[in-house]
């Protein structure tokens, strides 16, 4: 898969005012998606929802005996969908899921990830994360798959997110309080 073109995401400014990115990211059944639409409301702005779910929608018989192509697929239309987001004129962007996510996942399920996803995430500044914790009830759902090993994939998404020097918060709780915990990172960075 190293042989796959790389597209890296270019952070970009409009004026005087720099477009703030925040990626939600962290492993299945955390809230993420959840808290970026409560965020995207708090904040009246768009996010960019995870392409992984659009894709095994249109994929179904995929969804549990997926090859690394279909995550090179995956990583690549999210990467690219993710270049076009980030050049809204808003001041803030908010990702559900990024390269972390796949990185994590291609780690986990195939071993090394290719060079082009490893110097994306090199590529990538000026954007922070929030490190969702797997502290939420489970919820089932057809694409998840590791209801008994939250704990142990949230210390490799630390350690990824630590091994890229990306800076990142853990936000953690229930309902009102994880909202609020995100608003108020958020709030420092714009």
């Amino acid at each position: 898969m190293d042989d796959l073109v790389a597209v890296h995401v270019v952070e970009y400014y409009k004026g005087f005012r720099p477009v703030v990115i925040v990626a939600i990211v962290g492993t299945e059944c955390t809230g993420k998606t959840t808290l970026c639409d409560s965020l995207a409301q708090h904040y009246r702005v768009e996010w960019l929802p995870e392409y992984a779910r659009e894709y095994f929608s249109l994929h179904a018989e995929k969804r549990r005996h997926y090859t690394v192509q279909d995550i090179a697929s995956i990583a690549s239309t999210q990467i690219c969908r993710e270049r076009n987001f980030v050049t809204d004129r808003n001041s803030l962007r908010i990702l559900d899921t990024d390269a972390v996510v796949l990185y994590v996942w291609w780690l986990e399920k195939f071993g090394r990830p290719p060079i082009w996803l490893v110097e994306h995430l090199h590529a990538i500044e000026g954007r922070h994360y929030l490190l969702t914790k797997p502290d939420v009830p489970w919820e089932m759902d057809p694409l998840r798959e590791s209801r008994h090993d939250r704990e142990r994939l949230h210390c490799v998404y630390r350690q990824t997110l630590d091994e890229f020097k990306s800076p990142y918060t853990e936000i953690e709780g229930l309902g009102s309080s994880r909202l609020s915990r995100a608003i108020d990172v958020i709030d420092t960075l714009t």
